[in-house]
């Protein structure tokens, strides 16, 4: 599985290692520096050592030595612990002697010091300048140390307004009002700006469709209602049920599709309640109005299992699916099983053009389906309405029969 990681994850690694990086290149390069300055300095002290064996006057080594030594930028350590661990540790880099002068070299903790010790002068010297370029690197380091840590928290900063933007994005999800407001006029500020303007485009399109939606609706059920009065003053008994069956039939579709439209807006809360698959099977045989279900449709129920569903979308399911199998079947029949964790329903046709997945979108139609009635939005909602409930919808065509099943799962129910 591959992990993956947010932006702030990658900036504080990126910027975590690239400071280790650097970190370890200062350290390199003071490294390089120092063993540089001190090989220089051993050669100067080498050099000097040889001067002072060389020379001969011992009057000038134990009178003018001190003074010229400072001129020449050693300066005197005074006796101390530091002085006592220099003789007892430090590695000699050179010695020479003279008489009763000894001169040496010695190395301590990266530091090079020169040690003399005659009859009546001795002493441990440094170079004053010995420090200088390792106090150049250290504030180089500390400079860039100090604007790095400032850029880090400053990048990390810009991101929080992200974090305030995902958040008013949730708050669309569950049907809350956002509030784009009091961002920076950044690129994220930017960012807020446009999902502003696209939630309130949005917004205003949702309510004027369902006002359109529910004005046509209200227009229809207006001359279904007369019609229904007219129907009710028709002395003909035969033809009276006929004309109330057709205007109810009219009822229910104006019904449904505002139920539908609830659904896809995100406008409508499931109720989930445990039923028996035939109870949901009674809702969708109403909602179908056929005169003739029992002679069209077989009924074979092996089980009649509990389904945790909302019963009036659900039979929707059923019904949208014996409509269909019975528009598209070449024998005009069709066919519904039920087993324990799912049911199928079966009619004969021509096998189908497309993959399931083609029809599951809305307004598809393929050259099969085009002299049908309808718009091509069954089994988009059938495919919707699985997805809402977690059930899962499959297809196969064996032996010149379409097999649609609607699993709900063996956990789902009591």
């Amino acid at each position: 599985m591959i992990q993956t990681y947010t932006i702030r994850s990658k900036l504080i690694i990126l910027f975590t290692l690239t400071f280790i990086i650097v970190c370890v290149l200062f350290v390199v390069l003071l490294q390089i520096e120092g063993n540089a300055y001190n090989e220089k300095v051993n050669a100067k002290q080498a050099d000097l050592i040889k001067f002072l064996v060389a020379s001969k006057k011992r009057s000038y080594l134990n009178n003018d030595l001190k003074k010229d030594l400072e001129n020449m930028g050693f300066k005197k350590l005074e006796p101390n612990s530091l002085t006592q661990s220099i003789h007892k540790k430090a590695e000699k880099l050179f010695e020479a002697r003279e008489s009763d002068c000894s001169f040496s070299s010695l190395l301590y903790h990266h530091n090079i010091y020169l040690s003399i010790n005659c009859e009546h002068f001795s002493g441990i010297f440094k170079q004053k300048d010995n420090d200088r370029i390792y106090g150049l690197l250290l504030t180089s380091f500390f400079f860039f140390a100090f604007l790095f840590i400032f850029m880090y928290f400053s990048v990390l900063n810009s991101l929080k307004p992200f974090k305030k933007l995902k958040n008013e994005i949730i708050k669309i999800n569950s049907n809350e009002t956002p509030d784009f407001k009091d961002y920076s006029k950044d690129e994220i500020g930017m960012i807020a700006l446009e999902f502003d303007k696209a939630y309130r485009k949005n917004q205003d399109l949702i309510h004027s469709r369902q006002l359109f939606l529910r004005t046509i609706m209200h227009e229809l059920k207006t001359p279904i209602g007369k019609g229904r009065i007219i129907a009710e003053m028709t002395k003909d008994e035969k033809q009276k049920i006929r004309l109330i069956e057709i205007f109810e039939r009219m009822n229910n579709l104006i019904n449904e599709f505002a139920k539908i439209e609830n659904l896809f807006s995100k406008n409508y809360n499931l109720i989930l309640e445990n039923h028996h698959f035939s109870t949901f099977l009674n809702e969708a045989k109403n909602s179908l109005l056929r005169d003739d279900f029992d002679k069209v449709i077989k009924i074979n129920l092996h089980n009649d299992p509990i389904i945790n569903a909302d019963i009036e979308i659900f039979s929707l399911i059923i019904k949208n699916l014996l409509d269909n199998a019975l528009k598209y079947s070449t024998n005009g029949t069709c066919e519904l099983e039920c087993f324990e964790h799912y049911f199928v329903i079966k009619n004969q046709g021509q096998a189908l053009e497309h993959s399931l997945e083609f029809y599951t979108k809305a307004f598809t139609r393929d050259k099969n389906t085009k002299d049908k009635e309808g718009m091509g939005l069954g089994l988009y909602i059938i495919y919707e309405v699985c997805k809402l409930h977690n059930f899962e919808l499959k297809y196969a065509f064996k032996e010149h029969t379409h097999h649609f099943k609607i699993f709900f799962g063996e956990n789902n129910g009591l």
